[in-house]
């Protein structure tokens, strides 16, 4: 084949490859128009994450030409509703967003776990939330007035971050397990039962009314005078160990075996979402962060937890379930 044939050869070739890719995105276009589509939510309303998947359904339908809806499925500190979105057709009309416990409920064997939190469909980040630790308003926020108390009762629907920040920082951390979302954790600390819990930091900005944010793992614009993990000489490896989870926080998912044309079509979704001046406006006046992130890059983010030896995973579940574990409520 001389060069000029080649030359047609190759460039035939790409344009039937390209219309192949405009045929698939144009048919799960075709797919979605006048569907529903389901955003499931594994905590019960009124906590962080209900507050997205109902932000998410409200501007759905004006980048797919779907219905969206949203069903709380709260039960075993998340599990429920993973265990749920992994059983459901791989049609990709059912997402959900994922907290980090995702894959550490699979990666330490909880019990109830019926996922393998690999085989998702992981579809982007359209919000990025900062993990802080946010305490009732008469308690101090400084570490060394933390670890000067007898003890801080941290709340938690199951427990997960709060064992690594008492190891980073020496905290006299109990932590008690068996609450729902954060809404019901505000609503407890209001009542006295617990002195503190770990949440987005824009719930903090949300309940400061009840609350003070201590400190957050990353330094956030939305509140400056927060010190981050960074600051505060957090304990390694500890520190390290906790970012890493959290960057899986808030990545939307949908149920594994999804076409990829239709995987790709629900990403590309997603991002537009971020561009709707109606959806930012909404999303500011709700403290949230909007910030894409692409799956290629959140897909990464999963190799780190896939190479921890078994000593390693032994050690974190330990500390993470079971060192600082108290009574449940």
């Amino acid at each position: 084949m001389n060069s000029r044939n080649t030359w047609t050869w190759l460039t035939l070739t790409c344009v039937a490859l390209l219309a192949a890719q405009a045929g698939a995105a144009e048919n799960a276009a075709d797919f979605y128009k006048g569907k529903r589509i389901t955003m499931l939510v594994q905590y019960s309303p009124g906590g962080t994450f209900d507050i997205r998947a109902r932000w998410m359904a409200r501007h759905l339908p004006a980048v797919t030409g779907a219905r969206a809806i949203v069903r709380n499925l709260p039960g075993g500190g998340g599990v429920a509703g993973y265990n749920r979105l992994f059983r459901l057709p791989p049609d990709g009309l059912s997402l959900l967003t994922a907290h980090t416990k995702l894959v550490a409920f699979d990666m330490f064997g909880r019990k109830g776990v019926k996922y393998d939190y690999d085989k998702f469909g992981y579809l982007g980040r359209v919000i990025r939330t900062n993990t802080a630790v946010l305490v009732r308003k008469d308690l101090p926020t400084d570490i060394e007035g933390l670890r000067k108390l007898k003890r801080i009762r941290i709340g938690a629907s199951s427990p997960f971050n709060e064992g690594m920040i008492a190891e980073m920082f020496d905290l006299p951390i109990t932590i008690v397990p068996g609450y729902g979302g954060s809404s019901e954790r505000m609503a407890a600390i209001a009542r006295g039962e617990l002195d503190a819990t770990t949440a987005s930091i824009s719930t903090g900005l949300r309940f400061k009314d009840r609350v003070n944010i201590a400190f957050a793992f990353v330094k956030d614009k939305r509140a400056p005078d927060v010190p981050s993990l960074a600051e505060l000489g957090a304990k390694e490896p500890w520190r390290s160990y906790a970012l890493s989870f959290s960057d899986i926080f808030g990545t939307v998912v949908t149920s594994p075996g999804v076409p990829e044309a239709r995987r790709q079509y629900l990403s590309a979704s997603l991002k537009k979402i971020t561009g709707l001046e109606k959806a930012q406006k909404e999303a500011a006046k709700m403290k949230l962060v909007v910030q894409w992130t692409g799956p290629e890059e959140l897909r990464k983010t999963l190799k780190p937890f896939l190479e921890l030896n078994a000593e390693t995973t032994k050690q974190l579940k330990h500390v993470i379930e079971r060192k600082y574990v108290g009574k449940l409520k």
